[in-house]
């Protein structure tokens, strides 16, 4: 007789992810991924949701929307839970992990936080002041005591997380990963790429990409458009930059750099990585790993990259899998040095693409996530 397949265990997941997914961030690539394992039940946020993270909007006004939009995921962590039966809760960053922590001891089962980077290294790069300091350090302690497992993108995390004396025995590592079978759908030869954005083939493409909504990318776009540009277009024929990603630039950008607002991963980023001859990170604050440099390696680009950026991917070193510019000077050369040398462009592509492939992919990565889950579910069913 035919042994009758095991039924798929239904986890939750916070929040709700928009499908299709159109991004290779990590929240929708996470949900695509466990989607392939697990029955996954979407928890879905509050209208306030938006607002209250708003930087733009009056602080006291956000203040007072936060423990609504809590409260708002926590009923609804509650009672889908419930109704599809789920055997584990799987939530993205803090405050989502506050709500549906709370909504996991009620419902008495295991909580897994998806901890995006550690707050302290991320109050220190972006300069927050002491009490944001103090009060997330809190609640990421609280945090502690709610979750089974907490997931960390980077050994670098994990041990700033040692450091505060958080327990180390509920860390796991899983790194930002690119999604190669997308990366590989979508790529075309560079030929093919131009022709379809109409951009000349003996143009110089530098590509960037990230959102000008997020400071470290808007402080990147003007060192691009008021230091790097200017230099380049001195020593490199026809070079042109592009910047994909929404928000609005404050001032004129030079003839030579283009911002082409919000470009979707599939297709659209793919194209544009098939075009690019170089891609930068030009970033100098900032934790974790930068999703933007997974997918320019995963793409077989060659990438020139600042030192904030090999924090997160030990493995990345200079002259062997992408080039390094410790300031804004010789992030300069080493641009215009890889632009001017196509086999170093070749040889550091390859290497780069090697590594994606070998460590930080869904498919690879993917499985070790579902064996977490697994045995975590099965820990908890075997002490009840």
């Amino acid at each position: 007789m035919t042994k009758n397949p095991e039924p798929r265990r239904a986890i939750a997941f916070a929040p709700a992810v928009s499908l299709p997914v159109m991004t290779n961030e990590r929240i929708p690539k996470m949900f695509v991924t466990l989607s392939k394992r697990f029955d996954v039940v979407p928890i879905p946020l509050s209208r306030f949701n938006r607002i209250a993270y708003d930087q733009k909007v009056n602080k006291f006004a956000r203040y007072l929307l936060f423990p609504l939009d809590e409260l708002v995921i926590f009923f609804n962590s509650v009672r889908l839970s419930k109704k599809h039966k789920v055997a584990l809760l799987f939530a993205e960053n803090a405050y989502t992990s506050l709500a549906g922590g709370l909504a996991a001891k009620i419902l008495r089962i295991p909580l897994v936080w998806d901890n995006h980077g550690n707050v302290k290294l991320f109050a220190e790069a972006m300069q927050k002041s002491s009490f944001f300091t103090s009060a997330n350090i809190a609640l990421e302690r609280l945090l502690q005591g709610l979750a089974t497992q907490i997931i960390v993108v980077s050994r670098m995390d994990k041990d700033a997380y040692v450091e505060l004396g958080f327990d180390i025995g509920k860390f796991e590592i899983i790194p930002i990963c690119a999604d190669l079978q997308t990366v590989r759908k979508n790529s075309v030869d560079r030929a093919s790429a131009r022709a379809r954005l109409s951009i000349p083939k003996d143009q110089k493409i530098v590509l960037f990409f990230g959102t000008l909504g997020y400071y470290p990318n808007l402080e990147a776009v003007e060192y691009i458009a008021n230091e790097l540009y200017p230099e380049a277009k001195k020593k490199i024929d026809n070079v042109h930059f592009y910047v994909a990603g929404g928000g609005t630039y404050p001032g004129k950008l030079p003839d030579g750099v283009h911002h082409l607002g919000f470009v979707p991963f599939d297709p659209d980023l793919c194209i544009w990585l098939s075009a690019a001859d170089v891609c930068i990170a030009p970033l100098w604050r900032g934790v974790g790993v930068l999703t933007k440099v997974v997918d320019m390696l995963s793409a077989g680009k060659p990438a020139v990259l600042s030192p904030l950026c090999l924090k997160g991917i030990p493995e990345l070193e200079h002259g062997v899998n992408c080039l390094v510019g410790e300031d804004s000077k010789s992030f300069t050369r080493e641009v215009v040095r890889l632009l001017d040398d196509d086999d170093l462009q070749k040889r550091i592509a390859r290497n780069g693409m090697d590594l994606i492939e070998q460590r930080y992919s869904w498919e690879v990565v993917g499985p070790r996530v579902w064996e977490i889950l697994e045995s975590i579910m099965m820990r908890t069913r075997r002490d009840r």
